[in-house]
């Protein structure tokens, strides 16, 4: 590999800047591979802590410190391709602002890349960001990665967007086997294939010490980022990046055609495990179709059942992306004026393991001590806060992303929505889990409550599911409530919203 000469940075050559995102790998990353076409691999990489989301309330230190490990991998799978990345703290527009009239002295031509996001936050920032690149006569090169199908490619024909799953579904699988989305998964699937051969490296390596005109004022804040998040760091930290998430899906090729029959199950691995990747774009939705050949899913199989995951969690960035409102209020706007009865002591119970029920109090415990919750057991206990606690599902949300480590805007809103029945084609209202059949049907053993509530190993399976069962004993607590007479409440409140 050969260390670019000063020549390089002539007047008349071309550089390129790849700022990453929710874009955390190098193998099939189309805005960095766009950028290194045109600029020859003269092309340097750039991350921004960005204050204003670190100051997020819902921030998690946990997931953080995963994100930052994808971070330090990606920065080593950069220098394997001679692509160094700078991460500094700054604003985003103040960050370019100053790194591209530096560089612009001594380049013609700059060209800025990302891939596209499409929360609230990120939108606002990118055409503020935008502007500046405009401003200092640099030139903007996009691509969509994060999703497979955009929310303005997945519209009903009069141009609206759906807010119903069936529907969206199917005009989202119609737009997958277009020609398009068909070009993207396929060069997934080669950018896979070459990855098995090893990565190309640029023969023109550029480093921001040598590019820019004046001392490099911006310090590698990467460790000094990791260190300070450390101390407040509270459970074990799973492996990072893009290698790991592609261990994921080699481990789950094996596992998708008894999916449909395990998913449910929260003792046993049946899901993917895929989350944890997507919410830092280590892995995205058109990777996963290209390595599981997803598009090849017969009707009504496992396969399709885990597409159609992949769909609804791009539905729910679909319903976030056209209806922004729904970050900080509910979708269906009449259920907004719910009068909750948001008891502190229930919802410190909730948040620490201890109702008294125990499929509910595993599913919390494996949330506090892995950040990781099985998705059957999300579903119940977000029905439990809301329909038997009878506290606002913002609270639940809030709670959920602060130790998720795949906590994820869109996704964790539409299923807390969707759970309390204030959301796109939500779960009816006047139907509320019941915990003890719940874990009856889906944890019949009692092995997953066991191995997360371990004051009930003695307690037989039996009683595990009966409320009726005496639950004083073993340090456990008896049951905060009883949910037939909670769910008489619940539907009260919902049914005094529908007729207003």
């Amino acid at each position: 590999m050969i260390v670019a000469q000063m020549s390089e940075t002539s007047k008349n050559s071309h550089l390129g800047v790849h700022w990453f995102r929710r874009d955390l790998r190098v193998t099939g990353n189309p805005a960095l591979l766009a950028n290194w076409t045109q600029t020859k691999g003269r092309v340097l990489g750039l991350f921004i802590f960005d204050r204003k989301f670190l100051s997020r309330p819902d921030f998690s230190h946990n997931r953080f410190a995963f994100f930052i490990n994808s971070l330090e991998v990606l920065k080593k799978d950069l220098e394997s391709i001679g692509v160094e990345l700078l991460v500094i703290d700054d604003s985003p527009e103040k960050g370019f602002g100053r790194l591209l009239n530096d560089l612009k002295k001594s380049y013609s031509h700059i060209s800025v890349s990302f891939n596209k996001d499409y929360e609230p936050f990120a939108r606002k920032r990118d055409e503020l960001v935008q502007k500046v690149i405009v401003d200092c006569r640099a030139s903007v090169l996009t691509e969509p990665d994060h999703l497979i199908v955009e929310p303005l490619d997945a519209l009903k024909p009069d141009h609206e967007a759906y807010k119903v799953y069936s529907p969206y579904f199917r005009k989202w699988l119609s737009v997958l086997n277009e020609p398009a989305a068909q070009a993207r998964i396929e060069r997934q699937r080669k950018s896979l294939e070459v990855l098995s051969k090893g990565r190309p490296q640029s023969e023109n390596l550029v480093q921001w010490s040598s590019c820019l005109q004046q001392p490099l004022d911006f310090p590698d804040t990467l460790a000094e980022f990791k260190l300070a998040n450390q101390k407040k760091v509270l459970i074990p930290i799973p492996a990072a990046g893009f290698s790991a998430a592609l261990d994921t899906v080699q481990t789950f090729r094996s596992k998708v055609d008894e999916y449909g029959d395990q998913r449910d199950i929260p003792s046993i691995a049946g899901t993917s495990r895929f989350s944890i990747f997507l919410k830092n774009g280590s892995l995205t939705s058109a990777q996963i179709i290209a390595a599981l050949d997803l598009l090849k899913a017969k009707p009504a199989s496992s396969a399709e059942k885990f597409l159609k995951e992949i769909a609804w969690r791009e539905f729910y960035y679909s319903i976030l992306y056209h209806f922004p409102r729904v970050e900080t209020e509910t979708f269906i706007e009449k259920f907004n004026s719910i009068p909750w009865d948001n008891n502190d002591v229930f919802f410190k119970k909730w948040c620490e393991g201890q109702t008294g029920f125990p499929i509910i109090d595993a599913g919390m415990r494996e949330l506090n001590t892995t950040g990781w919750m099985h998705n059957r057991v999300r579903m119940i206990v977000a029905s439990f806060l809301t329909k038997d606690l009878l506290i606002d599902w913002k609270w639940g949300e809030k709670y959920f992303m602060e130790k998720l480590l795949d906590g994820d805007l869109a996704p964790n809103n539409g299923g807390w929505q969707w759970a309390a029945s204030t959301g796109c084609d939500p779960q009816p209202y006047f139907r509320i889990f019941n915990p003890w059949l719940q874990s009856e049907r889906f944890d019949p053993e009692g092995s997953y409550i066991r191995k997360f509530v371990p004051e009930l190993q003695l307690v037989s399976t039996k009683a595990l599911h009966d409320p009726a069962a005496h639950r004083g004993q073993f340090g456990y607590p008896n049951p905060l409530v009883i949910h037939s007479e909670q769910k008489d409440k619940a539907l009260a409140l919902y049914k005094g919203r529908t007729l207003d």
